[in-house]
C-alpha cells in the first residue's frame, strides 16, 4: 500500500509542477505589472502562448546540426526530471531515493548546456552572444550553488534532498547561522537567475521548439522556488504514506509558499527592477562568498564540537 501511495504522490507532484509552472509565470508577470501601476498581461497568457506555439511547425536553419534540433526536448526533459525530484507538497515519493541535490543541479546544468550548444550551433550573432554570456555567468553561479549544496550536505550528513528537508523540519539542521547564510546565497542566486532573460536564446526557436524552451524556463524557476521553500521552510511537508488527508495539508501549505514567493519576487522586481547584465557577476560573486562563509561556519562548528 505504501508503494502505491508513494507512486500516486509522485504522479500528482509531476502533474502539479507541469500545471503550476506556466501559471506561476503568468501570475508573477501580472502582479509585477500591477505593482508598477500597469494593467499587465492576463494571467493565462503563458497557457495561450503554449497552445498557440504548439500548433505551429518549428522552422530551423538548414545549417544547424542535430544538436540544435534536439536541444529543446533535451532541455525540457532534463528540467522535468529535476522537477520530479524536488518535493512540493510531500516527502517520501517514489523517486525520493534518487532525489540527490547533486543530481538536481546536474540536470539543471544539462538543460542550460543544451540551450547554449544549440545557440552556438545556429551560427547567428545574438543567440551565440547570449550563450557566451550565459556560460560566463555559469562559471560563477554554479560553484556558488555547489558550495551552498555542500554546506547543506555537511549539516544534514547526506546529499539526499528528502533527508535534509526532514532534518530541517525537525530542527536538526545545525548550525542555524550557516543555514541562514546559505539561504541568503540561494536567494541571491534566484534573484540573479530571474534577472537573466532568455529572449536572445529564444530567437533561434519557433513553433513547438519555442514552446518547449519557454516551458523549460518556467519549470526552472519553479524548481528554484520549491528547492528553497522545501529546504528552509518545510511547513506542511509530511510523508507520502500518510495518505490524501496529509496531502491536502501539504498542498495548501505549498500554495501559500508559492504565493509568498511570487509576491516577494514581484515586489523586489517592481521596486528594484531587474539587475543589468553587467552587474550580475557582482551579485553572483556575493552569493559565492556567502556560500563559502556558510561552509566555513559549518566546518568551524564541527571542529569545535
Amino acid at each position: 500500500m505504501s508503494v502505491i501511495l508513494s507512486l500516486l504522490a509522485q504522479i500528482l507532484h509531476i502533474g502539479l509542477m507541469i500545471v503550476a509552472a506556466p501559471t506561476v509565470a503568468g501570475v508573477m508577470e501580472w502582479l509585477e505589472a500591477r505593482l508598477t501601476g500597469r494593467s499587465g498581461p492576463p494571467i493565462q497568457l503563458p497557457w495561450r502562448d503554449l497552445l498557440r506555439l504548439s500548433r505551429k511547425t518549428p522552422v530551423t536553419l538548414e545549417s544547424v546540426s542535430i544538436v540544435a534540433r534536439l536541444a529543446p526536448i533535451a532541455g525540457l526533459g532534463a528540467t522535468l526530471s529535476a522537477a520530479a525530484l524536488v518535493p512540493s507538497f510531500t516527502l517520501g515519493m517514489a523517486l525520493a531515493p534518487l532525489a540527490d541535490l547533486l543530481v538536481v543541479i546536474s540536470l539543471l546544468t544539462v538543460a542550460r548546456v543544451a540551450g547554449d550548444l544549440a545557440a552556438l550551433d545556429s551560427g547567428t550573432a545574438l543567440p551565440g552572444l547570449a550563450a557566451q554570456n550565459s556560460s560566463a555567468l555559469a562559471v560563477l553561479a554554479e560553484p556558488a550553488l555547489m558550495l551552498s549544496v555542500f554546506t547543506l550536505a555537511l549539516m544534514g550528513g547526506s546529499f539526499n534532498l528528502d533527508l535534509i528537508v526532514g532534518q530541517q523540519r525537525e530542527g536538526l539542521l545545525l548550525p542555524a547561522a550557516a543555514s541562514a547564510v546559505a539561504l541568503t546565497a540561494l536567494l541571491a542566486l534566484l534573484y540573479g537567475d530571474g534577472s537573466m532573460t532568455s529572449s536572445a536564446l529564444d530567437q533561434m526557436f519557433s513553433g513547438t521548439d519555442l514552446a518547449l524552451s519557454r516551458m523549460t524556463g518556467w519549470l526552472r524557476r519553479l524548481i528554484w522556488i520549491d528547492l528553497i521553500g522545501g529546504l528552509f521552510l518545510p511547513i506542511g511537508l509530511g510523508s507520502a504514506n500518510a495518505g490524501p488527508a496529509d496531502w491536502l495539508i501539504g498542498l495548501a501549505c505549498w500554495g501559500i509558499k508559492l504565493g509568498a514567493f511570487i509576491l516577494c519576487m514581484a515586489g523586489i522586481h517592481a521596486g528594484l527592477g531587474r539587475i543589468p547584465r553587467h552587474r550580475l557577476p557582482d551579485l553572483i560573486g556575493v552569493a559565492a562568498l556567502l556560500a563559502l562563509l556558510a561552509t566555513i561556519i559549518v566546518l568551524t562548528s564541527a571542529g569545535t564540537a
